[in-house]
């Protein structure tokens, strides 16, 4: 029995070291790849590693149980930050063959995105990747999960950034969807996070 602490004390030693070598997961209060500057692919490339909510053409291809993650610690009032990425194309079955030539040189493109709550109301800052300057930042009071189906009978499940608690992606749909801050039907609204279950336009 006198070995018996040397013993616990050898067991919780390996039982750390164990976990030395293990992957960290992703974590909604991990904001720091926020301000890597990088190419588009790149920033594809490291969000997809860090395990952030990454959206490609307005499609989540990664992630989004950090966003499910984040919303559901500020839905209790929690301080929290989070990161996203959305990653355009420029498809040319989507766009004429004169804006395709005139454009193409400069896609793909990636925004990063930063949300952060402190308990209060939410600030929204938001990055092209190979730029350092911010593009925008803004706050709002409310975030809101929004579900259903677009006109179209497509899925979606968005995360909105909004002045008003009842707005509704219907709305939202009626005034242009779109990921930019904005003011629509007299409210602000910011999509922080957006899903289509659907190939096509949404």
């Amino acid at each position: 029995m006198k070995y018996l602490p040397l013993l616990l004390t050898l067991a919780l030693l390996l039982g750390l070291c164990a976990g030395c070598g293990a992957k960290k997961p992703a974590s909604a209060s991990d904001v720091s790849l926020f301000d890597v500057v990088c190419s588009a692919d790149e920033a594809l490339e490291k969000a997809k590693e860090a395990g952030i909510p990454v959206m490609e053409d307005l499609r989540c291809t990664a992630g989004q149980d950090a966003m499910e993650a984040f919303y559901k610690a500020v839905s209790k009032g929690k301080s929290a930050g989070l990161v996203c990425l959305m990653y355009y194309t420029l498809d040319p079955a989507h766009v004429s063959a004169e804006l395709y030539e005139k454009e193409k040189d400069q896609y793909p493109q990636a925004f990063f995105t930063l949300t952060e709550y402190d308990g209060t109301k939410y600030t929204v800052t938001t990055r092209k990747s190979d730029e350092a300057k911010p593009e925008l930042q803004d706050t709002f009071p409310y975030l809101l999960h929004l579900t259903g189906e677009t006109p179209s009978q497509t899925a979606y499940d968005a995360y909105v950034l909004s002045d008003d608690p009842t707005v509704t992606l219907e709305r939202i749909w009626a005034a242009g969807l779109s990921s930019d801050s904005r003011i629509a039907f007299g409210t602000r609204t910011y999509t922080v996070f957006m899903n289509y279950d659907k190939e096509g336009t949404p």
